[in-house]
């Protein structure tokens, strides 16, 4: 097998050497912590603890991470065609990277929702069952946070064609992406309005499917891979547009402000074009200040984890989801903070303890079953070859 033949996954030890970032594995190692914080909270009063400004931008930062990463993955292959940026060999990282583990957690999730439901599962076949499980990719047993997933599968599909628009155009390009994420808010006021009913909810939930409601992050994602340096005259308008994220962000937890006409919220949700601003900041100030290589203990724990976090990500849904259907059904008590063993306390070190145990679960299962698919595609690299 020649070099040219190999597979671009398998030239992981040479990136890391040569265009290797250890701020994106530790942004995505806390991004994850994150993550877990926020779906063990499911059941909890939230609003008002000011989580939009700390825990609340970890899917913002995971997207502008996906833009960073495919803007230097693309740049390292050289100039490139459209058709040639959508070759065999990139379908192929990305199935192995991102499809093969979701349809471990698929037919995972299959198991556990008979073995909880017994013969009442899965009710899927209802008026959406097409939209929901065969366009988006719902998981059967959907756990908090799977409304990601075909984000991610999406954005397999739109990258390379973002990228090349930054490469030909990029200030325009990043113009675009603020402008298309905005008509995409307008479509949603208009065609939703105000949420008077479970339909009105269920309706706006399938728009949040779609990554075009996310892509000035991918952009600004993209727009850094150039260039991520926070002092550079090139990102001042992160420096203009970060006072105004904020602001809003704190009008938005503390005070309960939104954008809305008669009831109806003209930006929905607290993932949008406004609030992307504030993580792009974040992500900028980490790319500054945290070193780019760091041979420490620490610091390769934080980078397993980093490289780990998509199975991570699965991993936790499965066991959120699990918990809430075994200690849920039919309880007026509701743990304030989720866990599989359905500990109920009002107690604050108690309740960080049981976050702290979400992450000793969530984050070794992940890391191992990361570890293992790594030494799954290792075996059929050397069969191979």
């Amino acid at each position: 097998m020649n070099e040219n033949d190999k597979d671009p996954q398998d030239f992981n030890i040479l990136e890391e050497k040569s265009n290797y970032f250890f701020q994106v594995d530790f942004l995505k190692a806390l991004m994850i912590l994150l993550v877990i914080i926020d779906h063990s909270l499911a059941y909890s009063a939230t609003p008002g603890l000011g989580l939009q400004l700390w825990e609340r931008i970890a899917i913002p930062i995971f997207l502008i991470i996906m833009g960073f990463n495919m803007g230097k993955s693309f740049v390292k292959e050289g100039e490139k065609s459209l058709k040639e940026l959508y070759s065999w060999n990139y379908f192929k990282k990305k199935f192995w990277r991102y499809v093969y583990p979701y349809i471990v957690l698929y037919f995972v999730g299959i198991i556990f929702g008979f073995i909880l439901y017994g013969t009442t599962f899965p009710d899927t076949f209802k008026e959406n069952w097409f939209l929901e499980y065969i366009v988006f990719q719902k998981s059967l047993l959907e756990g908090p946070g799977n409304w990601f997933i075909p984000i991610v599968f999406q954005s397999i599909f739109l990258m390379p064609l973002l990228y090349k628009a930054f490469t030909k155009w990029p200030k325009l390009s990043l113009i675009s992406c603020f402008i298309i994420e905005f008509f995409m808010h307008l479509i949603v006021f208009f065609v939703i309005g105000e949420v008077n009913s479970i339909n009105d909810f269920l309706r706006e939930v399938y728009f949040r499917y779609i990554i075009l409601l996310y892509i000035s992050a991918l952009g600004m994602g993209i727009w850094f891979s150039q260039d991520h340096n926070l002092f550079s005259k090139r990102n001042l308008f992160i420096w203009i547009l970060f006072p105004f994220s904020t602001i809003y962000m704190i009008a938005w937890d503390f005070y309960g402000f939104r954008l809305a006409i008669d009831g109806a919220n003209i930006i929905r949700g607290d993932y949008n074009y406004i609030t992307f601003i504030y993580s792009a900041f974040i992500f900028l100030i980490a790319m500054k200040y945290i070193p780019q290589n760091s041979k420490t203990k620490i610091a390769k724990i934080f980078s397993a984890i980093g490289k780990a976090t998509f199975h991570i990500y699965l991993t936790q849904d499965i066991y959120f989801i699990i918990s809430y259907i075994i200690h849920t059904q039919g309880s007026a008590d509701l743990p304030t903070i989720a866990n599989i063993f359905g500990i109920v306390s009002t107690e604050f070190l108690v309740n960080i303890l049981l976050i702290i145990l979400n992450w000793i679960i969530c984050i070794p299962c992940g890391v191992i079953w990361w570890y293992v698919d790594n030494k799954i595609r290792k075996l059929r690299l050397d069969k191979r070859v």
